[in-house]
């Protein structure tokens, strides 16, 4: 069993050191946390995350239950990492016997991975809550991250209380792309969604700032 317990070390390891120098590359629209590859995918379905530019925003999802944590890169990592570890220890130092170790292996392993998981929504939730809430959104204008086609979902970043909040939204416009500034209309809470969900549409050219309606314009 030690070559499993090196070889998770290895892989929970491997990957935190990939997502710190992928993290360190400069590339500000990374969801904070470090580069979690499962950032994209939690962040298309977070309803309100705050972003703060350094790779996870793997914040993860604050309100989506117990499931989205163990389908997470971040989950996944530390549970290797603390299944390596302990595991190694126990075998190579001959602390324990090998059921023992296995044991205590798997159970450090799922906790941590549920742990450290748990505690980046807790703190995504905290940052959402300062940064504003989804109806402080209506009336303000945002720019699109996740595009977003008539009747579905897509992401859009916006500018509250002084901090930066991506939104879940949802728009009865055919089509709207990567980058296109939208205005806030009205945000949807019902179906338990405590966040809410923004119903946007593109921003008329007064609502844009001065350089946006001369870009507008060119077009």
């Amino acid at each position: 069993m030690g070559i499993f317990y090196l070889a998770a070390l290895i892989v929970g390891f491997g990957t935190i050191a990939l997502q710190l120098l992928m993290g360190g590359s400069g590339d500000g629209d990374a969801e904070a946390g470090g580069g979690d590859a499962d950032a994209d995918t939690e962040a298309e379905l977070d309803h309100g995350d705050v972003d703060h530019g350094d790779g996870e925003g793997d914040h993860g999802h604050a309100d989506g239950g117990f499931l989205p944590i163990f389908l997470s890169l971040r989950f996944w990592t530390f549970s290797f990492l603390a299944f390596g570890l302990s595991g190694s220890l126990l075998h190579f130092l001959n602390w324990a016997g090998s059921t023992t170790t296995l044991i205590v292996a798997v159970s450090l392993g799922l906790l941590s991975g549920f742990g450290v998981s748990w505690a980046f929504r807790a703190l995504a939730r905290a940052q959402t809550t300062s940064g504003g809430t989804a109806r402080d959104a209506i009336g303000q204008v945002g720019k699109v991250l996740v595009p977003c086609t008539k009747g579905g979902h897509g992401k859009v970043r916006i500018e509250l209380r002084g901090q930066t909040v991506d939104f879940m939204v949802t728009t009865d416009e055919e089509a709207l792309a990567a980058g296109d500034l939208v205005l806030v209309e009205d945000v949807d809470t019902s179906g338990g969604n405590s966040t809410g969900v923004l119903q946007v549409s593109r921003a008329p050219e007064e609502w844009l700032p001065p350089s946006s309606r001369r870009k507008a314009r060119i077009e």
